[in-house]
């Protein structure tokens, strides 16, 4: 049964980049660095969507603290990763919006990717096998960061071709769900994963909204600002299921079963 689990994994994994490999080149929009929000106060321009960062700031570092007194097993250090990471994006992206172009959004979307595959490698390790999670971890942040070093090198040479960054950012929220469910465990454990999934709809539907939300607030706040809001607050309630000891020996005889 669990073989034929991971072969739904892999399937899905293999559809998505053979789906994202079939589209054409896709280059950065220059109008993605325009924002509904684009007042100045205090001397920090786009100050909504540049302060919001701070959710992102205060939701990893709190979490990093729940996790100080854990054992420094290789799972914990994975969560310990993720949440730093958290912490980067709220800075990478508070100096992008500070000043929006390709060259600041590079350090914006490069601790989204290792935020994002750093997650996909936790939740394998709790829902699949510690053994999946920790051989997974590395391959995928590294390959994060070369989506985002590929963009921005191809950006540089007019060539800009976003496909492989959308398909680290977006195949995470596909599979985490699907991880969820094929390798369930009780309502509390599962709990926090759709809470984070939900947040995660929720902020993309305000970044989409961005001038809707801006004009029906009487530009009191943007759909962005509220994105970073949404989003770090899902992060800052997620609390992982972290397993109190390994069971890759349970793994690998449930594959040769």
């Amino acid at each position: 049964m669990s073989r034929m689990k991971i072969y739904c994994v892999i399937m899905v994994i293999l559809c998505a980049v053979g789906l994202v490999e079939s589209l054409p080149s896709i280059p950065q929009d220059a109008a993605y660095h325009v924002f509904a929000d684009n007042n100045t106060w205090w001397g920090i321009t786009n100050t909504g969507n540049v302060i919001s960062n701070l959710a992102f700031i205060i939701a990893g570092m709190a979490s990093l603290l729940q996790l100080k007194h854990l054992p420094k097993t290789a799972v914990v250090r994975m969560w310990k990763f993720f949440f730093g990471t958290v912490v980067l994006v709220g800075v990478g992206s508070a100096y992008y919006h500070w000043g929006p172009s390709n060259d600041t959004l590079f350090w914006d979307r490069l601790p989204m990717t290792l935020c994002f595959t750093a997650l996909t490698a936790c939740v394998c390790a709790e829902r699949i096998s510690e053994k999946v999670g920790r051989v997974l971890f590395v391959p995928l942040v590294v390959s994060g960061m070369l989506s985002v070093v590929y963009w921005w090198v191809t950006e540089k040479y007019g060539l800009g071709d976003l496909r492989p960054y959308i398909l680290v950012q977006y195949l995470p929220m596909l599979l985490i769900p699907i991880l969820v469910l094929i390798f369930p465990r009780s309502d509390v454990q599962n709990r926090p994963y759709w809470l984070l999934f939900a947040s995660y709809l929720i902020a993309k539907g305000f970044e989409l909204a961005d001038s809707t939300v801006f004009n029906l607030t009487f530009h009191i706040i943007s759909g962005h600002t509220l994105k970073h809001l949404v989003a770090g607050a899902g992060i800052l309630f997620f609390r992982p299921d972290i397993p109190a000891e390994a069971d890759e020996e349970n793994f690998s005889r449930s594959l040769i079963v």
